[in-house]
């Protein structure tokens, strides 16, 4: 059986992010062991001046760390060990100001880790993260199919990027529209449901 980790992002109430996960649980039944990482909860650690200068000693200088530096890198540690772990990442959240959210940023600066998910050799970047692949399923207020809109969506992109800067393969699902549109939430996010479904219909590997 495969691993499938699943981090979310959904703290708006009545969430319509929270229900595209919810069709991708659904669908997904006992075919996966799913391993939920909540960040709303659980948030992920700001790359901020003790954690940062102890990953950047132990991971780039190879140096030994002090107790407290240990300490200071345990929880981005116990996130990559989550990331090396699972076969599949499933990563919802809703857009924020055109990007990501902090937090899903945060998640990021946490488990791209010199050594340990890519390293960086003559032909520049190497990701250590082989085999695995990623589900990315956003909701956007706004109608980013068409330009000019379609190039300010930088949050599925950048994920896209991040994830590949770990050769983590991701394919991204987005319910455009939702503020833009509210006569049509519904039939947007029922739309959105069948896209999920037919993914993973089609990819027997999820």
């Amino acid at each position: 059986m495969t691993k499938t980790l699943l981090i979310t992002y959904t703290p708006r109430h009545e969430s319509k992010t929270a229900e595209l996960v919810k069709t991708y649980i659904d669908e997904i039944g006992e075919k996966s062991e799913i391993t939920h990482l909540d960040l709303v909860k659980t948030p992920a650690p700001l790359l901020l001046e003790d954690n940062l200068n102890a990953l950047l000693k132990r991971n780039f200088m190879g140096m030994e760390l002090s107790k407290s530096e240990n300490k200071a890198v345990e929880s981005a540690d116990l996130l990559v060990h989550q990331l090396l772990e699972t076969d599949r990442i499933v990563l919802a959240f809703p857009m924020y100001n055109l990007s990501l959210p902090a937090t899903v940023k945060a998640w990021f600066d946490a488990v791209i880790q010199m050594n340990k998910t890519f390293t960086i050799g003559e032909s520049g970047y190497q990701g250590l993260c082989q085999g695995k692949e990623a589900l990315i399923l956003m909701t956007v207020g706004g109608d980013f199919t068409q330009e000019p809109m379609s190039s300010m969506n930088h949050a599925t992109p950048l994920a896209e990027a991040l994830m590949g800067l770990m050769s983590i393969k991701s394919h991204s699902i987005i319910a455009h529209g939702l503020n833009q549109y509210m006569d049509r939430v519904d039939e947007i996010v029922s739309e959105t449901q069948q896209e999920i479904v037919t993914y993973l219909n089609k990819n027997t590997s999820w």
